[in-house]
């Protein structure tokens, strides 16, 4: 069972989160709060989360600045960002923060659980409009790569893959090869572009245009 904490202040979407949460067995819905202040107040008093479904603007610290705490203080924990925006800078903001997911809040709910489903498979869950924004960035031209970046053809398809929000096993079966050897190419992919999670891969993937 995955341990859910919830950080929204806006009530209504707040209850329609509880809901969804709390009917599904296989998740536990540990914390709720309005803000990261209160999320911090609860730091080694409830169990530690695998997931936090959080929004951006939320009073006192932002969205996007508490997830380094959290990520600090539960290296495993997956962060979706719920929020209303769809702008590219918040977006990148979240992703280079450490976001593992961005959905937005008029997401449907089965489409929020397929969401958590996703990035616990090691996905990254987005929105279509989001991704549509990035695909757009895709396509424009790309910066000239570092010479001290240097990735194989095959690590280069593979990160196009990673960026696309696939699994490791899906990465496997479309290229017909082992999830081991993905994963070999995933672990020498973040430590050549000196990431840590895969929403800071995409993010420098982009930025750097790699792909």
């Amino acid at each position: 069972m995955k341990v859910v904490w919830i950080v929204e202040d806006d009530f209504l979407f707040r209850d329609s989160l509880i809901d969804l949460i709390e009917a599904e067995d296989h998740l536990k819905l540990e914390f709720v709060g309005g803000s990261f202040e209160e999320a911090f107040e609860a730091f080694g008093k409830v169990q530690a989360p695998d997931i936090i479904l959080e929004d951006i603007g939320l009073p006192g610290m932002s969205g996007i600045e508490a997830i380094d705490h959290y990520k600090k203080r539960f290296p495993e924990v997956l962060i979706i960002m719920l929020t209303i925006f769809d702008d590219d800078e918040r977006v990148f903001e979240a992703l280079k923060a450490g976001a593992d997911g961005y959905l937005l809040k008029r997401t449907p709910g089965d489409q929020i659980l397929k969401g958590i489903a996703d990035v616990l498979a090691g996905g990254a869950p987005i929105s279509p409009s989001i991704a549509k924004q990035i695909m757009r960035m895709l396509v424009q031209p790309a910066k000239p790569k570092s010479k001290e970046t240097v990735l194989t053809k095959r690590e280069t398809t593979i990160l196009e893959h990673l960026v696309k929000g696939e699994t490791i096993d899906e990465i496997g079966e479309l290229l017909f090869i082992s999830r081991h050897t993905v994963d070999t190419h995933t672990k020498n992919i973040y430590r050549k572009l000196q990431v840590h999670n895969r929403s800071t891969l995409t993010a420098k993937a982009i930025k750097e245009g790699l792909i």
